[in-house]
């Protein structure tokens, strides 16, 4: 099973196992007593998915390294956190919808008003409620929340807003996402908190708090953040990629081939993640080939200078080339050679082992940038194949056969446009490639 494939039954279980608790927390009869006995069983249902699917979305955004390798890499935190984060989203629309559209039914006479006995509000009525004079406030909340909800994950999803609002936009979220926990507390069942699912709802918001005012005081990777200057710059104009390199002044723990890291420049951007294209040599320096492809980065060789003061936060990752099998194939497609170049100061090290080839495929060849991962390829004993696809095409699998006949006795490992590497897997699992052997790179920040 590959990494996606992992994901994807991790994302279901998730679902299931918060709908399960809540299945096994309520009486039977609550399914069965009338309409709207079971639209106000809906309502909970539908909030419960909700808040549980925003908190392991806000834990996972705090980025708990020691749970990394359980999911396989940070890249692939943020796929299951979109998803979760998606997911959370569609469930808070269904809990609004479940919420005011049987009321919009009732006032155009479609169906019969609710009996005064089954209201939401039974139980206030009878003196057991703690919060009741919270109720009110709380609903305020909730719709409030949910409209700020939907604006800032419809922000954080739409690749043309700058990366800049992008990070503001989860900021906010963190304080959304706190109102909506106040949300659910006060308007729960309060029969729901002595039973399976509010005592697996008390720990995800629990978490989710503590994630969240981490987040609101920017301390997500404090302790993983080293000091440092930029020592060397070279710009290659003719595919747009500037080599930065940095030497660090304060502790850094070191790191595997293929790893990145979390680089803030200064200024209002915030930090960005970059793939570290230098092995660790224990010498406090750390090299990032960095592309111009947005707003942020195309301004970075105008910006930046040796001597500038750095942030780095790391390091992340599991695209390590440890697979068990030393006969390995990797395919870096465009900026995703980065992590490559990583692996071939690694094996020039000796840092790790394998009987590679390299395939390069990209649009706009640098002749010099081209140069030395030919030369670092050479000292490291690899065979690289470059394709330039005006003249060559893209890589497809056949021509991966011609390339490297003995593909099939290889592991796969991918760095590129997400597309581009499924179109590669998918060919290779329809000739019998086992797929968990096919490692592909997911990091994509929205």
């Amino acid at each position: 099973m590959n990494a996606v494939s992992r994901l994807r039954l991790i994302f279901i279980a998730i679902i299931l196992v918060v709908a399960a608790s809540w299945l096994i927390s309520i009486p039977a009869e609550a399914l069965t007593s009338g309409f709207w006995r079971l639209r106000s069983s809906i309502v909970y249902f539908t909030g419960i998915l909700a808040i549980g699917s925003m908190s392991i979305a806000v834990i996972l955004a705090s980025r708990p390294v020691q749970i990394e390798s359980i999911l396989g890499g940070l890249d692939k935190f943020y796929r299951l956190h979109k998803w979760l984060g998606i997911a959370g989203a569609i469930f808070a629309i269904l809990h609004w919808l479940a919420e005011n559209a049987p009321r919009w039914a009732v006032q155009q006479g479609w169906l019969e008003p609710r009996p005064r006995s089954t209201t939401p509000r039974a139980a206030a009525a009878t003196g057991l409620d703690p919060f009741r004079d919270w109720r009110g406030i709380a609903e305020d909340i909730g719709e409030w929340g949910f409209y700020v909800l939907l604006v800032l994950v419809a922000l954080a999803l739409w690749k043309r807003v700058p990366y800049r609002a992008f990070f503001q936009a989860h900021r906010l979220l963190s304080a959304t996402y706190l109102a909506l926990i106040f949300h659910s507390v006060i308007l729960m069942d309060r029969s729901y908190w002595s039973e399976p699912v509010g005592w697996l709802l008390a720990a995800l918001m629990g978490l989710g708090a503590a994630a969240a005012f981490i987040s609101l005081f920017r301390r997500i990777g404090a302790d993983r953040k080293a000091a440092g200057v930029i020592e060397t710059l070279h710009y290659h104009e003719a595919n747009g990629v500037l080599d930065v390199g940095i030497r660090l002044a304060t502790a850094w723990p070191g790191h595997d081939v293929g790893q990145f890291a979390f680089v803030n420049f200064g200024g209002p951007e915030g930090a960005h993640p970059f793939t570290i294209t230098s092995a660790w040599q224990r010498d406090g320096r750390l090299s990032f080939s960095i592309k111009g492809l947005g707003d942020y980065t195309k301004t970075l060789p105008k910006r930046l200078f040796a001597g500038q003061n750095v942030t780095v936060e790391g390091p992340y990752g599991r695209f390590n080339f440890k697979s068990g099998r030393e006969r390995q194939i990797w395919i870096g497609g465009g900026m995703g050679i980065s992590p490559f170049i990583a692996g071939l100061h690694g094996l020039a090290n000796r840092q790790i082992a394998g009987q590679v080839d390299l395939i390069y495929t990209t649009r706009a060849p640098a002749e010099a940038f081209i140069d030395n991962i030919r030369q670092l390829a050479e000292q490291a004993g690899v065979r690289f194949h470059l394709m330039v696809e005006q003249q060559s095409g893209r890589l497809t699998l056949d021509r991966l056969e011609e390339m490297v006949p003995d593909w099939k006795e290889a592991d796969i490992w991918f760095s590129g446009p997400v597309r581009f590497g499924d179109a590669i897997r998918d060919a290779a699992v329809a000739r019998g490639f086992p797929l968990d052997r096919f490692h592909q790179e997911l990091f994509e920040m929205r």
